[in-house]
């Protein structure tokens, strides 16, 4: 079936923003007297939203809501510091949206990255195509929102289906780990993985990835009017 719309994943997709997360997840862990993890090892600790990320930093005795609760707050002071001050476009993703409102198709990003961020980070890195701009090129920008489920829960991946008047088979969603490929399953929508993200290629293969892609632009190949055979 012909792909007529796209579901991104933010972190990891469109955005390399796994420095200034760390800095802040570090942070935040320096405030409790906690040792600092590497850069690297956030590669597999992000993607969960932000109380599964203080879960997996946090000791077992600081799993109760309350310091979860607190850990995620001071976590987020800090990042409101930094968020942007390395964070960056992987290569060919300007290119790529360029390509797909050219063409059309409908676009929204849906991340699990708390929703004040997720909003902040687009208007900001994607100025040209968020915002005052009318069409929009993205539809919907949504983040973690207080008391609805997080990916892989599809609820919010079928509003966006239900928005755009499209069937699930009809929607490709993009992500580089198996939250995004779980969700995609479980929506029912062709599953896409980001090859050049946090997780690596292999993760997203594991975890049943229609379709896999080296680089954004490997994309294009499927936007023509031919189907795309999953």
């Amino acid at each position: 079936m012909q792909l007529k719309g796209f579901i991104f994943d933010l972190d990891g997709t469109l955005l390399y923003t796994l420095e200034d997360i760390a800095q802040a997840e570090n942070k935040a862990l320096h405030k409790l007297g906690l040792p600092p993890r590497d850069v690297e090892e956030y590669r597999w600790i992000v993607g969960g939203g932000a109380e599964d990320i203080a879960r997996r930093l946090l000791p077992a005795e600081s799993h109760d809501p309350n310091s979860i609760s607190a850990f995620v707050q001071s976590f987020r002071r800090f990042y409101h510091e930094n968020w942007h001050d390395k964070t960056r476009f992987y290569s060919g993703i300007p290119e790529l949206l360029t390509i797909l409102g050219n063409k059309g198709k409908k676009l929204a990003v849906l991340s699990n990255k708390p929703e004040e961020f997720a909003g902040k980070i687009v208007d900001h890195y994607f100025p040209d195509w968020q915002g005052n701009q009318s069409p929009r090129l993205f539809t919907h920008v949504i983040g973690q929102i207080k008391g609805l489920p997080t990916k892989p829960d599809p609820i919010l991946a079928l509003k966006i289906a239900n928005d755009w008047n499209l069937a699930p088979q009809e929607i490709g969603f993009i992500g580089d780990s198996d939250i995004d490929i779980f969700t995609a399953a479980n929506a029912g929508m062709v599953s896409i993985g980001a090859g050049w993200g946090f997780r690596g290629a292999q993760e997203l293969v594991d975890s049943g990835a229609q379709i896999l892609l080296q680089s954004p632009l490997d994309l294009i190949q499927y936007l023509d009017d031919s189907e795309v055979v999953i």
